[in-house]
């Protein structure tokens, strides 16, 4: 690295920060250093490395870099959806202020532009985002100038720029509900879901509700997806199904609106599903998976922490999913959820 400063004319100190691609040096100067470095076949040392991380956390905690969480603004009746993102707000921030970073939200739809956004990003000094769940499937690519950040998503609805991400395991939380309503005596398990939910979770609850029809044991039945927007479903779409399909039990996202739980009350308490959420707590609901968006708050930040001491910017070439096991929450109070009787017998 001395050599390398002395052929730059600059100091050890500056080479170090290029290397890391810190905006503290110049772009020019960054691209001339890292041009000579490859040129004389510089590679870090690994264990100078893990020395060097070991001084800096015995050294008195800092800021180290300031980052933002950039997200938007949940209308009321989504409350079960902004339970979550103020769940994962609170793993950023905690994770963030215990590994020496400022942690910051920022609404986009407060900005006219994105280049708006940008100048506000970078007079506070901004150097790591954190993507928050997003009201529909968004394309951010022509926000911001991606290049000047270490970003990360914690949502399938960022539809681009592809970043790393950290999000639930949704494939794998469908079928951790299917096996615990199998294992308690449920055999029509359906799913119902709006479109643009399913296509926001890249379509894993479909693919785990179809690996459960095909070989869960279970009488298979075909899933309802709406064309209606948001998590909420199509009251009179789901009225038919419910009809047709006659599940024991329903997985769902939805908010269970005043239209919907009016088609469930119409049933015979004996015939009436239980209503199973893929995001609990819900109070309109029975049973569900935990997805600990504490957990994939924390791990997002432990990742964004990574690409900003390695000076990793802008938009990855491989982007890497780091998926956050949810946790089975059988019933309120620890009750159990069991089929309806009628079904119990014929079963």
């Amino acid at each position: 690295m001395r050599s390398l400063a002395a052929e730059a004319g600059v100091s050890p100190m500056t080479v170090s920060l290029a290397l890391r691609n810190s905006r503290e040096v110049s772009t020019a100067m960054r691209k001339k250093i890292i041009r000579l470095a490859a040129v004389r076949g510089y590679r870090p040392d690994p264990s100078v490395a893990k020395l060097m991380h070991h001084l800096r956390t015995k050294a008195p905690a800092r800021l180290k870099a300031n980052i933002a969480g950039l997200g938007q603004t949940w209308a009321p009746h989504r409350r079960a959806v902004g339970d979550y993102v103020e769940r994962l707000r609170a793993g950023l921030e905690e994770r963030a202020a215990a590994l020496g970073y400022s942690f910051s939200m920022v609404n986009i739809d407060e900005f006219r532009s994105g280049a708006m956004l940008q100048r506000v990003l970078h007079s506070r000094g901004i150097e790591g985002i954190v993507v928050l769940p997003l009201l529909r499937g968004s394309d951010l690519g022509e926000l911001l100038d991606w290049s000047a950040f270490s970003a990360v998503s914690t949502t399938p609805s960022l539809l681009a720029p592809n970043l790393h991400s950290v999000t639930p395991n949704h494939f794998d939380n469908t079928l951790t509900v299917c096996r615990a309503l199998t294992g308690a005596g449920f055999r029509r398990i359906g799913l119902a879901v709006s479109r643009d939910w399913n296509e926001r979770v890249k379509f894993r609850w479909t693919g785990g509700i179809a690996w459960q029809n095909l070989f869960g044991g279970t009488q298979p039945v075909p899933p309802l997806v709406t064309a209606h927007p948001g998590p909420d479903l199509e009251a009179e779409e789901f009225a038919r199904w419910l009809q047709q399909e006659r599940p024991d039990a329903i997985i769902t996202d939805a908010s269970i609106r005043t239209e919907v739980a009016a088609e469930l009350d119409a049933l015979p308490r004996r015939l009436r599903p239980k209503i199973i959420t893929m995001n609990w707590p819900d109070a309109a609901c029975d049973a569900g998976i935990d997805q600990r968006p504490e957990h994939v708050g924390a791990a997002a930040i432990d990742v964004l922490a990574g690409l900003l001491v390695r000076g990793e910017k802008g938009v990855p070439v491989l982007p890497n999913t780091t998926m956050i096991d949810g946790l089975w929450v059988a019933g309120r109070a620890g009750r159990g959820v069991r089929p309806p009787r009628a079904l119990t017998a014929e079963s």
